[in-house]
């Protein structure tokens, strides 16, 4: 949607490019051609069953050839979630075709090759559900059974009923299940309607959790990915959103990403939990888009070449 300069949105778990239902008007009114892809095994995207096709390394080469095929050289990408890992990684890997970059609640984390990425999930708690869906088909099994419970689980916002029980995302192992422990009847949070539910649903309907599950299982692969590689700073301009009520990814775990990224703008939205791009729509927009506009007066007119 829209004329300008591209920015491509990326989603994360388990989501849709329509998680960005609320972005993509108001990007392309302020100026931008926006793009909002379904990320690799969701939606109308292919979904291969191999573990190794949801490598990092192959979702960015992926990106990099869409890119091609879409005629952009460069971009604006804009992540949330797993789609933050994945920007930060073109940012990272494929510098030469990223403009700038923009993670909402995922932060850049240096990879590190003293540091078993395995054993280093077992020494966060709040990860615990990272190790409960390395098993193929177990966690697909408990997601799939029920989806309209599924996504009403997941979908909630910061300031829902505190009476309404929530994901722990601690313990799940040892629990046997994400869901476990939680009510068959799930009320829906006032950040997803009846609509949005629906849509949800029949995105995952055909084609599972599988491929989107798969994502998590190169935990291995992408650290050995990402350790053979240079570890440069970033120089493009970069955003980070924070949000205070994220109980997975915290907004301490961005502390120090300005020693990686000089050129690092911050915004902040403290009653927003971990879906950002629904729970707090206008603010969220307000940042973004004095963010690209800022970025994209500096930066000079982007020429896209004529195919």
């Amino acid at each position: 949607m829209g004329a300008g300069p591209p920015v491509m949105l990326c989603h994360g778990f388990p989501e849709s490019w329509y998680s960005w239902r609320y972005q993509i008007p108001a990007l392309a009114d302020a100026g931008f051609r926006v793009v909002s892809l379904d990320m690799k095994g969701y939606g109308q995207s292919t979904a291969p069953p191999d573990i190794e096709e949801y490598s990092q390394e192959q979702i960015c080469q992926d990106l990099v050839t869409f890119m091609d095929k879409m005629g952009i050289p460069q971009v604006t990408l804009v992540g949330h979630d797993w789609g933050g890992s994945v920007v930060w990684n073109m940012a990272q890997c494929h510098p030469e075709r990223v403009r700038a970059v923009a993670s909402l609640n995922t932060p850049l984390f240096p990879v590190d090759p003293s540091k078993d990425p395995m054993n280093f999930l077992k020494t966060v708690p709040i990860f615990n559900y990272q190790l409960y869906f390395q098993n193929p088909g177990v966690a697909e099994t408990e997601m799939e059974k029920d989806l309209a419970r599924t996504f009403k689980i997941f979908f909630r916002g910061s300031g829902d009923e505190d009476n309404v029980p929530t994901i722990n995302t601690s313990g799940v192992c040892a629990r046997g299940g994400l869901f476990v422990g939680l009510p068959d009847e799930i009320p829906r949070s006032s950040i997803l309607s009846e609509t949005a539910l629906q849509f949800y649903i029949t995105q995952f309907k055909d084609k599972g959790f599988r491929g989107p599950l798969n994502w998590y299982r190169n935990v291995v692969s992408n650290w050995k990915w990402l350790c053979s590689r240079p570890r440069a700073k970033l120089l493009m301009p970069a955003l980070m959103v924070t949000a205070g009520k994220d109980p997975v990814l915290l907004p301490v775990f961005s502390r120090g990403m300005e020693n990686m990224i000089p050129n690092l703008t911050r915004g902040h939205i403290e009653e927003c939990g971990h879906w950002t791009q629904m729970e707090r729509p206008s603010e969220l927009n307000t940042i973004l888009i004095s963010w690209l506009k800022d970025t994209h007066s500096n930066m000079g007119v982007a020429v896209t070449p004529k195919l």
